[in-house]
């Protein structure tokens, strides 16, 4: 690779003929640049004697990325200079050691920022690989302990990288021609003229050794960060994209280019970012686990490296096309296209982050929840604009965090195993009794409402409204139902609900006020009109949170996991147990709309409410007015004006329900008790 040059944009015209002085400094450059691919045949990354050390002084997010990459130089490079206990290569060794201590240092400069993320000391962590290192002990535990000492600053941080869309190969391909050819060879066997000029030999691509170990992420990063004490300086002239792109080529060299289609059918599906992180050795210890014999390998492995990255399903997992909305959104920000920014923060978050909040939260359960609460307090800001004060760079900055957990998160789960099934049940359950809980209980009260002769239509509303969305469900998951559909269609269901219940508890308040006498229970049930309102609100409430908890609970593709199935039949049964004790209890006092069941009802519709104004104004359908107050979806409180004002609104209802219903209870008691002493009279 070169180490200075112009900024690769492909396909380019040709360049108008350079001056001789600039031909000459292109030339020292690229002599200068070829030393800096000295590797052994250990080496798996494009690296010469260590990596850029950090210039004191650097935001510590930078020294963090930094640190990152010096620890995951040392986890594979240690193997190349120590072998059972003895040191094969001296200057790689003291390489080493002075490493490690510059990296003990920039730990210790970024520890006070990295306080409250609670990954405790940074430096220690380093420092215990540093320790192993002295000690000689074998490579894999040296990788093992820098994987842990780079995940905990990964952690500390949310740092992670991963491409936001997927490769292109044409370019990759043309940047390697550019950049690395001279020295690695056309192909990659590192068979040039300057390559036989260099001592050490620059790595062969197509060596096992190398390329086993080799991912697109250690690639990625040493051409971003460089070689330090060599001229493998950082390739600035390179953008993020184009580094991706690269990488993902030097990956695929040792593979040859596969036959045409049809796709293997015993080829597992990987993501773009899944293909980053793994390297052909971890790749192939997941092909043994799923049964795939070894001389299917070969063939399997070229899929996953020169085609699979490539195809359009390769990036349409819910958090790269959340990275990709946001990283448009980003631009749509700094050219003064706000629309286009809200619309991009919409797909971000519909299509996105909410689709993956479950299989984040198997992760990093504080993840998930920072996720959405990052994305509603950026709606906010969006739809309050300029005149609230929010600046261009102040939401340039909310999105670039955004990007940055949803980055963090994307990686997490592409390096973590599948969750165990104890753990996919546990979170499936939670998240189902969070959006099914209120219902459950709203049932209950909205049963104790009715006469024992019209109980039996929420029964019958609630059962058939889990089917159908259930069905829903299914029919929206195998459809890949675009995520503002399917929030439209909970919130609006949800919604209609909670309008429904107030409607009736408002004209029940009416009516009891006009009454000029105490109200006696009705014995022979609701009239067919009340039973068909309570019939319709039933069904609602329950189709919306219903339609909503299985979302969240199993996903958005199929099949789901057994594990989710079990957490969700669990929690179905607990709740219907519980609406069950409750609507028992509560049947003494079933007299009408303004008994105390009645406003219990609207108080449980409280939650019900936040959640269907807030998934309206996820569409786009409300307003947004944010409130300094913290967010918790599982009780449906959103910091924002709307969800409130509703809320408060039935709160109100709940009260003056209940104060109505206690006055004909009252005169009814005192007219008994006048009856009863004139009668004794």
């Amino acid at each position: 690779m070169t180490a200075a040059g112009p900024r690769a944009r492909l396909p380019a015209p040709p360049a108008p003929p350079a001056p001789p002085a600039r031909v000459a400094a292109l030339a020292a450059a690229s002599a200068a640049s070829a030393a800096t691919l000295l590797v052994t045949p250990a080496t798996v990354l494009l690296v010469g004697e260590r990596p850029a050390l950090a210039d004191v002084g650097e935001p510590a997010e930078v020294e963090a990325r930094r640190l990152i990459h010096m620890l995951g130089y040392v986890a594979m490079d240690y193997g190349g200079c120590v072998a059972d206990g003895a040191v094969t290569s001296a200057i790689e060794y003291d390489e080493q050691l002075t490493l490690l201590g510059e990296a003990i240092h920039i730990a210790a400069r970024i520890q006070p920022s990295a306080l409250e993320s609670g990954a405790g000391d940074l430096a220690q962590g380093v420092a215990d690989v540093r320790a192993l290192v002295e000690a000689k002990v074998s490579a894999d535990r040296v990788a093992i302990a820098a994987k842990a000492a780079r995940d905990r600053v990964a952690g500390a941080f949310r740092l992670a990288e991963a491409p936001l869309s997927r490769p292109d190969a044409e370019r990759g391909a043309a940047l390697y021609q550019e950049n690395c050819a001279s020295c690695h060879g056309p192909t990659g066997h590192a068979d040039t003229k300057r390559a036989a000029s260099l001592i050490p030999h620059p790595a062969n691509f197509h060596d096992a050794a190398v390329a086993e170990q080799l991912a697109p992420m250690a690639v990625e990063s040493t051409v971003r960060f460089g070689v330090n004490g060599t001229a493998m300086v950082p390739f600035t002239f390179l953008t993020a994209s184009e580094r991706w792109d690269l990488a993902f080529h030097v990956a695929g060299l040792h593979h040859p280019q596969p036959n045409a289609p049809p796709r293997p059918l015993d080829l597992p599906g990987y993501s773009v970012v899944e293909l980053a992180v793994r390297s052909d050795g971890d790749l192939r210890a997941e092909l043994s686990a799923r049964g795939i014999p070894a001389e299917r390998h070969a063939a399997l492995l070229a899929e996953l490296r020169r085609r699979v990255p490539y195809a359009p399903e390769a990036s349409s997992s819910p958090l790269s096309i959340a990275r990709a909305a946001l990283d448009r959104g980003r631009a749509a920000l700094r050219e003064g296209r706000l629309i286009d920014a809200r619309a991009a923060l919409d797909t971000a978050q519909l299509d996105g982050i909410d689709a993956a909040e479950a299989s984040v939260r198997t992760v990093k359960e504080a993840l998930a929840d920072d996720l959405g609460d990052g994305a509603f307090a950026l709606r906010a800001a969006l739809a309050a604009g300029p005149a609230a004060g929010a600046t261009t760079d102040a939401l340039d900055a909310g999105m670039a965090t955004l990007l940055r957990d949803a980055t963090y998160a994307e990686v997490s789960l592409a390096r973590s195993a599948h969750a165990p099934g104890r753990l996919v049940a546990l979170v499936s359950s939670r998240l189902l009794l969070r959006e099914l809980a209120a219902a459950a209980l709203f049932l209950a009260a909205l049963a104790a409402v009715a006469p024992s002769r019209s109980r039996r239509v929420v029964h019958v509303a609630s059962g058939a409204a889990l089917l159908l969305a259930l069905a829903a469900w299914v029919a929206a998951a195998l459809g890949h139902m675009a995520g503002f559909w399917r929030t439209l269609m909970a919130g609006a269901a949800t919604s209609l609900a909670v309008a429904a219940v107030a409607g009736a508890a408002a004209l029940a308040l009416r009516r009891d006020a006009r009454q000029a006498r105490p109200h006696e229970p009705s014995r022979e049930g609701l009239s067919r009109g009340a039973r068909a309102v309570v019939f319709a609100t039933a069904l609602l409430a329950s189709f919306g949170a219903a339609f909503s908890g299985l979302d969240a609970a199993l996903g958005v593709s199929l099949p789901v996991e057994p594990s989710a199935v079990a957490g969700v039949l669990l929690t179905l049964a607990l709740l219907v147990a519980g609406a069950a004790l409750v609507s028992r209890v509560g049947r003494a006092a079933a007299h009408r709309w303004a008994s105390p069941p009645a406003w219990l009802a609207c108080l449980l519709c409280v939650p019900l409410a936040g959640r269907g104004v807030a998934a309206l104004q996820l569409c786009g359908l409300l307003p947004v007015h944010g409130l300094p107050l913290p967010r918790f979806a599982a009780l449906g409180v959103y910091p924002a004006v709307e969800t409130c004002l509703a809320q408060a609104a039935l709160l109100g209802l709940a009260l003056a329900g209940a104060a109505r219903g206690r006055r004909p209870s009252g005169s009814s008691g005192r007219a008994s008790d006048a009856q009863g002493s004139a009668s004794s009279a």
